[in-house]
């Protein structure tokens, strides 16, 4: 190697020290913005069954778990993560979802019109639950099997009904 050649590849390594020193930190500020973006919200939606031969209404096809079977169900939810209060882990593990006095009436209302159908409730895509209505839901909760929802998964609604509340009040117009 000649002492030109050298003298070129310091310069080249040079070059590039002085860019990493500049680059470098904008680049590590940057990945350290995307880990801190904020989560998607977790989606809880609760669906009828689409009754067979119902004329005029958009269905989806779901893949239910126990038993093994696709139905089809209202694409418009009876209830959504909008309309929660609160989820907790009762003491057998199961998992209580509160609704809104809005999402009560929304969940009462679908269960007294769709006695005889299946209530799907889809956690992030998932069904996590799908009981045969038999019973009108009035008291504005409904219970899910152990498990069905996570740990995080609740930790986050019951974040973001927070946060909801919080920006309601703010949004209050202040007397003064």
């Amino acid at each position: 190697m000649t002492n030109r050649a050298v003298v070129f590849a310091l310069l080249r390594y040079l070059c590039l020290m002085i860019i990493a020193r500049k680059v470098l930190p904008i680049l590590a500020g940057l990945l350290l913005l995307i880990g801190a973006a904020p989560k998607p919200p977790v989606l809880l939606r609760v669906h009828l069954q689409a009754p067979e031969g119902a004329k005029g209404q958009v269905s989806v096809p779901v893949t239910l778990f126990n038993p093994a079977e696709t139905i089809s169900i209202q694409s418009l939810p009876e209830v959504t993560e909008k309309e929660i209060r609160k989820v907790s882990t009762r003491m057998d593990g199961t998992i209580l979802v509160e609704f809104t006095g809005f999402g009560q009436t929304k969940l009462e209302v679908g269960t007294s019109t769709g006695r005889g159908l299946i209530l799907v409730v889809i956690v992030n895509g998932r069904v996590v639950y799908a009981p045969r209505i038999d019973t009108v839901l009035t008291n504005g909760c409904l219970l899910l099997p152990a498990g069905s929802i996570s740990a995080e998964e609740m930790a986050q609604i019951n974040g973001d009904v927070e946060h909801s509340k919080e920006q309601k009040l703010k949004d209050l117009p202040h007397s003064g």
